[in-house]
């Protein structure tokens, strides 16, 4: 598998230059920024959310987790869970398991960036496979997120 067409599409729509990154197979976008040679803190993870009212997509760097109390907060809706592994093969028909692109407005889904990804000069992300890394300059991946709320989502792994 190559970059998910809804991706690339999107990109094209939005007149964003980006590369393609190789790198063995992996499994976590950690692993991916180790098999990739680049920093955890450039790989932009996307973490899918539900509830009554619908998707939210947080976007978070792969070297911290996610602060659900801060979700709750920016967003208001306090019962917001992670979606299962059958719902996302559902919402993201043209990626592999686990290997979700960050890019949640490509899929018509709300998306929360996590503040810390605004100030990298690169960001990477996964393309929809377990095998790419889309790589793209910061400023450019920040302007895709124009639409979207900018917060401090993150926080360090316990």
């Amino acid at each position: 598998m190559t970059i998910a067409a809804r991706v690339s599409q999107y990109l094209r729509d939005q007149s964003v230059d980006y590369q393609l990154i190789q790198h063995p197979h992996s499994h976590t976008s950690r692993e991916s920024a180790h098999a990739a040679h680049v920093r955890e803190d450039q790989v932009a993870k996307a973490i899918l959310l539900k509830d009554d009212e619908g998707y939210v997509m947080a976007v978070i760097p792969a070297s911290s987790s996610l602060d659900m109390r801060a979700v709750h907060e920016e967003t208001g809706r306090n019962h917001l869970e992670m979606v299962t592994e059958d719902e996302l093969g559902r919402v993201f028909p043209d990626c592999e398991l686990g290997a979700l692109p960050p890019l949640g407005q490509a899929y018509g889904i709300a998306t929360l960036l996590d503040s810390s990804l605004s100030r990298c000069d690169t960001v990477y992300f996964e393309a929809g496979d377990h095998e790419e890394l889309v790589e793209m300059d910061g400023s450019r991946f920040t302007r895709l997120f124009s639409g979207s709320r900018s917060c401090d989502l993150s926080k360090d792994w316990p």
